[in-house]
């Protein structure tokens, strides 16, 4: 019944903007554990940037797409007992753990934007976000492709939130989580009391559903006003698959998340 309710709000109450639509800021931490299996002391470097890869989502052609533009990046703040080579870290020794705390010094912020190309049309689809950002906490601790050195019990915390842009009328939107890990295990949103919930379970059971109401309502695809259903699958729909903040406001009051995804 949620998904059903979301996808009727999420076609009829649409947008009819181009430019940017909203801001997201996001503040994360990150947080794990580094053993030491030799039987001697090693060093181990704590990155002080943590590299993202850009993985793409299934979507339509009736939805109004929506580009992720960086606006600001944040300098992280990274904590160890030891400096080699002028790299922050830990001297573990022999069979010995040491726990990891990385987090940003302010809020990476992003304008979401919708292209002119989208506009001219009598039918708009909600806005989708289709891209995530993934970190491989394998590539960004490569001494934990070594032999005897294990990485584990990692953690991600995000804070986030989106406000629509004062033009961009009423927001219709659908957002996956938008920092995961890869190959993450487990997730828990976090809602206040007196929050509402904007979290769907899983991005491709709404897009699954979305594809199945717009096929029953058989438009007329010789209108030329009304956007072509091409599914812009490109990736397997089983394998990636993340949850999804979706919502439909007119008010520029900040919709807030929050969640934590565990690592393998």
């Amino acid at each position: 019944m949620r998904f059903l309710l979301l996808i009727l709000l999420l076609t009829f109450l649409n947008l009819s903007f181009a430019g940017q639509i909203a801001t997201m800021q996001i503040d994360y931490k990150l947080t794990g554990e580094i053993t030491n299996l030799n039987p001697y002391s090693i060093f181990v470097a704590i990155p002080d940037d943590i590299t993202y890869t850009e993985k793409t989502l299934p979507t339509s052609g009736d939805v109004t797409k929506v580009s992720v533009e960086t606006i600001n990046e944040s300098e992280l703040i990274t904590f160890g007992t030891s400096i080699l080579n002028g790299k922050i870290g830990y001297w573990i020794p022999p069979y010995t753990t040491v726990k990891i705390t990385i987090y940003g010094v302010q809020p990476e912020i992003y304008a979401l934007n919708v292209d002119d190309s989208q506009k001219g049309y009598d039918i708009v689809g909600p806005a989708v976000v289709n891209s995530i950002k993934v970190i491989n906490l394998k590539e960004n601790f490569p001494l934990s492709k070594r032999k005897g050195i294990k990485i584990s019990n990692f953690k991600l915390y995000v804070w986030g939130s989106i406000i629509k842009d004062d033009d961009a009328g009423v927001l219709s939107i659908v957002l996956p989580t938008p920092l995961i890990l890869d190959n993450y295990n487990r997730f828990y949103k976090i809602v206040g009391k007196n929050d509402p919930d904007v979290w769907i379970s899983s991005y491709n059971k709404w897009f699954k559903e979305h594809v199945k109401k717009t096929d029953d309502v058989n438009l007329d695809m010789d209108d030329p006003l009304i956007p072509r259903m091409d599914y812009d699958v490109g990736v397997d729909i089983e394998v990636l698959d993340v949850p999804a903040i979706a919502f439909t406001t007119s008010s520029t009051q900040p919709i807030e998340f929050s969640y934590v995804m565990y690592g393998d």
